[in-house]
């Protein structure tokens, strides 16, 4: 693709070089850069890549683009521009030939419940005979390929890359996870979501020096998914509703228990299934729609991420039957996911703050267990308030606390474990600890019960845990099986 072809959205200036040379790839990384490449220098809170053009330039890039005057060596096209961040969404999304333009786009947002709505919509959409690409916390989905993320929401470059992917691959619609980060960082900037989701928001989330620097920023950074989107729908009942309205131009559609909501839940009733001992949730949908739901998963909070995703899939004029098939058969990896049934049940769920937490335990009652163990760790480089309640929360609702560790990434085990106690001190909870993860997980299964049910959290999907800056392979899910293997222990295994 010839540069001026990839500017046409794009305010710029050329410096020199000529617009009509070819461009054979896109990066933003000094480590990877290849012949023929455009490189988007970013200034970083650590390393500015606009230091990097001489060392860019020698590799083969044809095409540097920056925010300020730098010098290259001669043949190489220089773009001034603005601001990169903004720009670089803008050329990947023209380098990949603006995938978004061949799909339906959802854009989801949140403090909590971004891959549960995801992947309920998600699902409702297939059961509608659609085919769908997924983008988030659980990689990038398209058919049976599943690509791992290093971010909820990837780079610009990535994004584009998986639509266009998607797009190749027959999909007609595209789910997106958008985080406040992803926000800020321009990562979904090159193309405007069809529809976009706003679950949420909780105060002391994602606010320090590496996300955001005080709520009413991390607030803005979540209203403006909306503002990319066509049409919104909002959580009517969220306490900072009207805050974030605030924020919003776009024609928005309520979704709540709210009178005034557009699609209104009421008679919520949870379920229990004998044969299957699942637990679930039914509840009726008033207003733009008139429906009843089941959902076949536990825990009231699931009644607005089923909400979100049975309203969107109305406005695309998706059958009650559709939604209440993909919502029956619900299985999300690491959300409320029982990995093991037998004499005991196993949980992986990626509860990482005493909100989510206390949802969990509160929705795992509804298996009926006759005790209820929670194996935790809190993360390390991450807000103490988290420890504090995840501690608390625990300690009132888990029959037994085992804890252990989490991402400690910088941080000392010992420093987290004093901050967790803090939360467990204001409970009369027992609990042991057990340091190292892979033991603390052994230790629960060894010592189940019949009727347990084990929950382990914090890691969810993840298939590493950090230590001093150090990413090790591990999976909580299939470390459960492999000692459940080891034991000789029958039952039904994801």
């Amino acid at each position: 693709m010839k540069i001026r072809e990839l500017l046409e959205r794009v305010s710029y200036r050329c410096l020199q070089g000529s617009l009509d040379q070819e461009i054979t790839g896109y990066s933003h990384d000094n480590r990877q850069v290849e012949e023929g490449d455009m490189f988007i220098c970013i200034k970083g809170a650590r390393f500015d890549t606009h230091q990097c053009v001489e060392e860019v330039a020698a590799k083969g890039a044809r095409m540097i683009v920056a925010e300020r005057a730098v010098q290259a060596p001669e043949g190489v096209t220089v773009i001034l521009v603005e601001d990169t961040r903004k720009a670089s969404p803008l050329l990947a999304a023209a380098f990949y030939g603006h995938p978004a333009e061949r799909l339906v786009t959802v854009g989801v947002t949140g403090s909590k419940g971004k891959t549960t709505v995801t992947h309920m919509l998600a699902d409702i959409l297939r059961a509608s005979g659609k085919k769908v690409g997924t983008i988030g916390t659980n990689g990038a989905i398209i058919g049976d390929h599943i690509y791992e993320l290093n971010n909820t929401t990837p780079d610009a470059q990535e994004v584009q890359m998986y639509l266009r992917m998607m797009a190749d691959a027959g999909c007609t619609h595209a789910v997106v996870e958008v985080s406040s980060q992803g926000m800020k960082q321009h990562r979904v900037d090159g193309f405007t979501f069809d529809y976009g989701i706003w679950t949420n928001i909780s105060e002391g989330d994602h606010i320090g020096p590496n996300e955001h620097k005080d709520f009413e920023e991390y607030l803005y950074c979540k209203a403006m998914l909306l503002e990319h989107s066509k049409l919104g729908f909002v959580h009517v009942d969220d306490v900072h509703v009207d805050a974030l309205m605030k924020y919003v131009t776009v024609p928005v559609l309520f979704y709540g228990y709210d009178a005034k909501a557009d699609y209104r839940a009421c008679h919520v009733q949870k379920t229990y299934c004998q044969e299957t001992k699942e637990p679930g949730l039914s509840f009726h949908v008033e207003g733009k729609l008139t429906a009843d739901i089941h959902v076949n998963m536990p825990g009231e909070f699931n009644v607005m991420n089923a909400l979100a995703a049975v309203s969107v899939a109305d406005v695309m004029g998706i059958s009650e039957k559709a939604m209440n098939q993909a919502l029956n058969h619900m299985n999300i990896k690491g959300r409320i996911d029982m990995v093991y049934r037998g004499a005991f049940s196993v949980c992986v769920d990626f509860a990482h703050n005493g909100y989510s937490t206390r949802n969990l335990l509160e929705a795992l009652r509804e298996y009926q267990p006759k005790r209820l163990v929670c194996v935790f760790g809190a993360d390390g480089n991450r807000s103490k308030s988290r420890r504090y309640e995840m501690g608390e929360a625990s300690g009132k609702l888990a029959d037994l606390s085992i804890v252990t560790a989490g991402h400690n990434r910088y941080e000392r085990f010992e420093d987290i474990l004093k901050d967790i106690h803090v939360g467990l001190d204001k409970t009369m909870g027992s609990y042991i600890v057990i340091p190292d993860r892979k033991q603390a997980i052994r230790y629960a299964i060894e010592h189940a019960r019949e009727g347990d049910v084990i929950t382990i959290i914090g890691l969810g999907h993840e298939s590493y845990q950090e230590e001093n800056g150090i990413k090790y392979p591990h999976s909580d899910t299939e470390f459960v099986k492999q000692v459940i293997q080891e034991l000789g222990l029958e039952g039904d295994k994801k």
